[in-house]
């Protein structure tokens, strides 16, 4: 669903750190397109700006200081 976003994220993870150490990203389309200081405040705009499911949002912090969070749903379609 994102995988070309988070691709791109771990390709360029060590310029991204450099560059927004500590900040927020959110990446569509492999292209950083918002930078914050909350993880609120990117949810939320990018949100309105996208749509859910249309973005990613990432911490850009050292690997060891990540947080990893992994949301599952459990949704049928037929």
């Amino acid at each position: 669903m994102l995988d070309r976003e988070y691709h791109y994220f771990k390709t360029h993870e060590s310029d991204l750190i450099e560059r927004y150490n500590g900040k927020f990203i959110a990446i569509v389309d492999e292209e950083v397109v918002g930078v914050f200081d909350s993880e609120l405040t990117a949810y939320q705009e990018m949100k309105k700006k996208y749509g859910l499911g249309k973005f990613l949002l990432q911490h850009c912090v050292p690997s060891k200081d990540r947080v990893i969070q992994r949301y599952h749903s459990r949704v049928a379609f037929g």
